[in-house]
């Protein structure tokens, strides 16, 4: 609490102090409501960035998910959405190239003809 002067009225220093206080909260709160609005519209002005792109081997297949081996070895699980789009004849050991949105969605797998060996 603040020190209330010898000559200051305690209840009017105590209703001064609560004025103070909820006046604060309220600049706390519209400040931090001013925040969160103004992140998602900071997020979005950057340009966007351009698919990302995997190609590999399948070396596993389900209506949920594609493992697919790339180029250095690296095995990558790749979760399929509702609406991502599969070649429907791909089987395990096709070779693929998968397309991800800059949001990390998977928006198709499609079987390619593989690499020739360098």
């Amino acid at each position: 609490m603040l020190p209330i002067a010898s000559d200051a009225d305690p209840v009017r220093s105590l209703i001064e102090l609560r004025s103070l206080r909820w006046r604060n909260f309220w600049l706390a709160y519209v400040a931090m409501y001013v925040l969160l609005l103004s992140t998602p519209a900071l997020s979005q002005s950057g340009p966007a960035s351009p698919p990302t792109q995997v190609r590999g081997e399948v070396l596993m297949l389900t209506s949920d998910l594609v493992v697919v081996k790339s180029a250095d070895g690296t095995s990558i699980l790749i979760p399929l959405g509702k609406d991502t789009t599969v070649d429907a004849s791909l089987k395990v050991g096709d070779h693929v190239e998968v397309v991800a949105t800059s949001d990390h969605q998977v928006s198709s797998v499609k079987k390619v003809t593989p690499d020739p060996p360098r």
